[in-house]
C-alpha cells in the first residue's frame, strides 16, 4: 500500500518530496477554493511554525486571511477567491524576515496565547485552581488569567510569565528554532522547492485537503472524501 501511495504520487506529478526538496503544490479543493500545499516532511512542530509564519507574510501581502491546516508531513494556506499565489516572492520575503519577532507578535492576539497563559499562570500560582475548597471553573480560570495578562503587560511586556508563555509556544508546542534553520537552508539554496500547479490535489495533499474541511465530523464522512480523491486521481493517470 506504501508502494502504491508513493506510486501514485510519482505518476500523477513527478516529484516526491525530500529532506532537501519541499514540493510546492498549487491545486485547489473539492470545492473549487485556492489552496497553496507545501509538502515539507520536517515534522508537525516545525511545520506548524513554517505553516503560520508564511501564512502571515501571504496574508499580508494578498491584503486577506488566510486558513491554516498542518500535519506531520506538510501544510496548506487556503486563499479566498482566485487570487494568485506567487511563490517566488512569498519565499524571497520569508526568507528575509524576523521569524521569531513576527510570530510573536501574531501570536499575542490569538486565542492560543490566552490557553497557555492560563496554563502558565496556574504553574506559578498566580491563578488558582482552588479556593476555601471549592474548585473554580475554567472559564472562571481563563477570565481570571486575560486580566492578570493584561496587568502583567502594563507592568513589563517581558514580564517573567508572559515569556514564559512566548516561550513554550514557540519552543514547546512549535520548534521556531527548527523552522530558523529550515528557512536559512532555503536562503541558501542547501533546500531547494518546486512548484507544481495540479487540477486535482495530489495523493500527498488529501489529508491535509480533508483535515482542512470544516464540515467533516465522522471518520466515515473523511474516508469518502479521501475515496473520491483517489478515485479522481486514478481516472486522471489512468
Amino acid at each position: 500500500a506504501i508502494k502504491d501511495y508513493f506510486l501514485a504520487q510519482y505518476r500523477y506529478v513527478g516529484e516526491i518530496p525530500t529532506h532537501r526538496k519541499i514540493l510546492i503544490e498549487k491545486t485547489r479543493d473539492l470545492r473549487g477554493r485556492n489552496l497553496v500545499v507545501f509538502h515539507a516532511i520536517f515534522g508537525r512542530r516545525i511545520n506548524d511554525a513554517l505553516s503560520r509564519i508564511f501564512a502571515i507574510c501571504l496574508g499580508e501581502k494578498l491584503r486577506t486571511d488566510v486558513r491554516i491546516t498542518v500535519s506531520d508531513n506538510g501544510f496548506s494556506l487556503m486563499v479566498s477567491g482566485d487570487k494568485n499565489v506567487d511563490v517566488d516572492d512569498l519565499m524571497r520575503e520569508v526568507t528575509s524576515v524576523d521569524i521569531r519577532k513576527i510570530l510573536s507578535e501574531n501570536i499575542r492576539r490569538t486565542e492560543l496565547m490566552k490557553r497557555r497563559f492560563r496554563h502558565c499562570a496556574s504553574r506559578s500560582f498566580l491563578i488558582l485552581r482552588n479556593y476555601k475548597g471549592h474548585k473554580i471553573s475554567v472559564r472562571k480560570q481563563q477570565v481570571n488569567a486575560e486580566k492578570l495578562m493584561r496587568i502583567c503587560e502594563s507592568i513589563d511586556p517581558n514580564f517573567p510569565i508572559i515569556e514564559e508563555t512566548y516561550r513554550e509556544i514557540l519552543e514547546d508546542l512549535m520548534d521556531v528554532g527548527g523552522a530558523e534553520d529550515i528557512i536559512k537552508r532555503i536562503g541558501k539554496r542547501e533546500i531547494i522547492y518546486r512548484v507544481i500547479e495540479t487540477r486535482v490535489p495530489s495523493p500527498f495533499a488529501h489529508n491535509l485537503v480533508v483535515l482542512g474541511e470544516a464540515d467533516i465530523v465522522l471518520m466515515k464522512d473523511r474516508r469518502e472524501r479521501l475515496m473520491e480523491l483517489h478515485e479522481r486521481i486514478m481516472r486522471e493517470i489512468s
